[in-house]
Order: structure tokens, then C-alpha cells, then sequence
């Protein structure tokens, strides 16, 4: 091969290592992975030197590192962990932060930092001092601000609140492979300007529950927290958020949208489940280009008044396509305000007897090409629905439409498949 080659490919390698950035190893700079004493220092120190070469990766190999401090990530800097697979917290697999920091200090700051550019992936935060009962509050465990912020492939075992893309100005935050049991609050999104991103997170008691640790609480006093507490998603102001294949189990409210000092949300919602909530989808408000929800699966538990609740502030649009609806819940919807809401080609499986699946107070409602089973109450309009279109549906039951607006109602080509004298 000519030299001019070497020399050609040489340059090659350097141009793309330059370009990668630096791999530091937090262990170089003193950390130990043994769990035994605060290593946020060490750990910064790494990032800091990251940082100051440009950016890169800092790794956090395989052990537990306890932070009584918090920590920063640096722009342009990825603190990586050893976290190949989700699992629930053994304590003695991966990259595992153990959290001191911010106990009973809620307002205290996160205790990991994002900067622009910047992410956490590969690891396990868990909080050795948190009780079920005597709960305390801790701080934002990762908090991000402006452009690009990732988390990606983390497991929050017991954080009291997960991830934060909200208290600061932010843009194109990226979400992706989470796995945990929040007591608070699971991912919070507010002031997000431009498209940000949620993929594949799993929000569930069992994260918990099944730890291999100590100080894990009885599974009902779990369960019990979680269905008076949890709120696993909350979307303040976000244009046109990305939100695909994820979970929540047993929380007091699945998804919650409303009205900040910034505004409301928009966006894109896929194959998102919701299970055994107190309220599945809670809507106060949203902007108008709207929430789509395709594909979802939306579970009220026992005890639940209704799973999905549009309250009288809504102006906005919400559109459930291909979805879902089912559990002990009392009713299917309740909807308020003087917004559009939309079911299309939906399956409502449950509702109490005695009520109807869906009571409308306000607004304008579309109910098409629906399944109506195991009720024999299946629609309510009040006297403030502004515009009604109920048609092609199909119930188990007789047709029971109870319509008392005064605005614009066609009601046309519904059937039953119960048996006619």
C-alpha cells in the first residue's frame, strides 16, 4: 500500500477521534464503585475534565456509587453507565447510584444536573433512606435544561420525582428506555418550545417492590401510596410532543395535562397504556392543534369515578383514535369545558350500572364507529353541549342516548345487538 494511504487513513482515525470527543473513566479520577462513601466530588471532577477536552463520554463502570451531593453534567457531556438491560434493582448488577442528597429537601436542587447537549444512560438510581410508611420528599433525581437533554436506559427505582424537562426553558429532550416506581411524580414536561420526545417508559410499583434491598415497604402500603400520590406524566407547555409506547400502573392520575405560566400541550400520543389509575387522562387544557391518542389501552381501577376527565377548563382538542377503555371504573369519560373530544373506532368495555359511559356537560363531542358492551347507559349530553355527532356505533344493550342539549346534535345510524321481540 502506498504511504500516501497510511498517511490518508491516519488522518482519518485522528479526524474521527477528534470528533467522538473524549472517553474518560471516572475511576481515574477516584472513584471507587464500592458505595461506601460520597463520590460526588470524584465523579464531577470527571466530568469537568470531560468537558474541558470538548465533550465525550465519562464511564461509570459496573458498581454502586453513592452521591450525598449532586451532580452536573456539563455540556457536550454523556455520563455513561454499565445498564445493558432493564431489571429490577438487585443492587449488584450495573451502574447503580445510591441517592443521599436532598432527603426531606424538595426544592433543593436535582440531584443530576443536564446541560445542553448533555445525558445520563446506562443506570440505576435508587434512594437507600426512602420509607413506605414515613415517605420523605427528595429533589428532581435528573433535571434538564435547553437544548438536547437524553435520558436514556435508566431504571428509577423508589425516586420520589424522576425527570424533570419542565422547571427550565428546554428543547428536544430525548426519553428513552425508563423504567421505575416514582412515588410523586414519573417524567414532567413544561416550557419545551420544539418537539421533545418519550419513548418506552415503564412506570410500575413492582420496580420497587421487588428490590433486592433493604428497607422495601409491604406491597399494599406500596400500592396504596402510589394510587394517592402518583401523577406518572405531566405535560405543561410542549409544541408538538412525541410520546410512543409507554405505561403506567396504579397511579392516581396516568397522564395529566394543564394550563402552565408557559402554556399547554400539543401532541403526538402512541400506543401509551395507562393502567388501573384513578384517572387515566386528566385533561385541563391543551392548545388547539391538540392531544392524538392512537392505539392506547386506558384502565380505571376499583374506585375510580371515571378514566378519562376533561375538566370545564379545556378549550382545546383531544382526539382518542383505535383506543381501548375498560376496569371497574365507573364511567368511561366525562367531559366539561368548551373544547372538541373525539372517540373514533374506540371499544368501551366497563362502566357502572346506572351510568352512562360517556356524560358530556360542555363542548363539542364526536362519538363514531364505536363499541359500547356490558352497559346499558351509553351516551349523556347536558344543555351546554355546544355540537354532538353520535353515529355508526355499536351497543350490546338498546341504543340509550340520553340527549338534553340545546346546540347542534345529529344522532344517526347507531345499533344494538341485543335480541329484538
Amino acid at each position: 500500500m502506498p504511504n500516501s494511504i497510511y498517511v490518508m487513513l491516519a488522518c482519518f482515525v485522528l479526524a474521527a477521534g477528534v470528533c467522538s470527543g473524549a472517553a474518560l473513566n471516572a475511576k481515574d479520577f477516584g472513584t471507587t464503585g464500592l458505595g461506601k462513601k460520597d463520590e460526588s466530588a470524584a465523579i464531577q471532577k470527571a466530568l469537568d475534565a470531560c468537558a474541558s477536552k470538548g465533550g465525550g463520554i465519562v464511564n461509570l463502570p459496573a458498581g454502586k456509587y453513592r452521591l450525598d451531593k449532586p451532580i452536573t453534567v456539563p455540556e457536550g457531556v454523556m455520563l455513561s453507565g454499565e445498564w445493558e438491560a432493564p431489571h429490577h434493582a438487585q443492587l449488584t448488577k450495573g451502574t447503580v447510584i445510591l441517592a443521599y442528597a436532598g432527603k426531606g429537601k424538595e426544592n433543593d436542587p436535582p440531584l443530576v444536573s443536564l446541560s445542553p447537549s448533555s445525558g445520563v444512560k446506562g443506570m440505576t438510581f435508587f434512594y437507600p433512606e426512602q420509607r413506605i410508611p414515613g415517605t420523605q420528599p427528595y429533589p428532581w433525581t435528573i433535571q434538564g435544561s435547553g437544548m438536547h437533554g437524553s435520558v436514556i436506559n435508566v431504571t428509577l427505582v423508589n425516586v420520589y420525582k424522576g425527570i424533570d424537562f419542565g422547571t427550565n426553558a428546554n428543547e428536544l429532550h430525548y426519553i428513552r428506555n425508563v423504567f421505575g416506581c416514582p412515588l410523586k411524580i414519573g417524567v414532567f414536561v413544561d416550557r419545551c418550545t420544539d418537539i421533545g420526545r418519550i419513548k418506552n417508559v415503564h412506570f410500575n410499583p413492582h420496580y420497587w417492590g421487588r428490590a433486592e434491598a433493604e428497607g422495601v415497604p409491604q406491597w399494599g402500603d406500596l400500592i396504596a401510596y402510589i394510587w394517592n400520590n402518583c401523577t406518572a406524566f405531566e405535560f405543561g407547555r410542549s409544541d408538538w410532543e412525541y410520546v410512543l409506547d409507554t405505561f403506567s400502573f396504579g397511579c392516581k392520575v396516568g397522564m395529566r395535562f394543564f394550563a402552565s405560566p408557559h402554556g399547554a400541550c400539543n401532541g403526538n400520543f402512541l400506543g401509551n397504556g395507562v393502567d388501573w389509575a384513578q384517572t387515566a387522562i386528566l385533561v385541563e387544557q391543551t392548545q388547539e392543534p391538540g392531544l392524538l391518542f392512537t392505539n392506547g389501552e386506558f384502565v380505571g381501577g376499583t374506585g375510580a369515578e371515571t378514566a378519562i376527565e376533561v375538566t370545564a377548563s379545556h378549550r382545546g382538542v383531544v382526539q382518542f383514535s383505535n383506543c381501548a377503555f375498560w376496569g371497574p371504573t365507573k364511567r368511561v369519560a366525562r367531559i366539561d369545558g368548551d373544547g372538541m373530544v373525539s372517540f373514533n373506532q374506540c371499544n368501551f368495555v366497563n362502566w357502572a350500572e346506572g351510568v352512562y359511559a360517556i356524560e358530556a356537560a360542555g363542548g363539542d363531542v364526536s362519538i363514531q364507529a364505536c363499541r359500547f358492551s356490558h352497559g346499558a347507559n351509553h351516551v349523556s349530553l347536558g344543555p351546554d353541549v355546544k355540537t354532538a355527532v353520535i353515529s355508526g356505533n355499536t351497543m350490546s344493550a338498546a341504543v340509550a342516548i340520553d340527549n338534553r342539549s340545546k346546540g347542534d346534535v345529529q344522532i344517526t345510524g347507531n345499533v344494538s345487538r341485543a335480541k329484538k321481540d
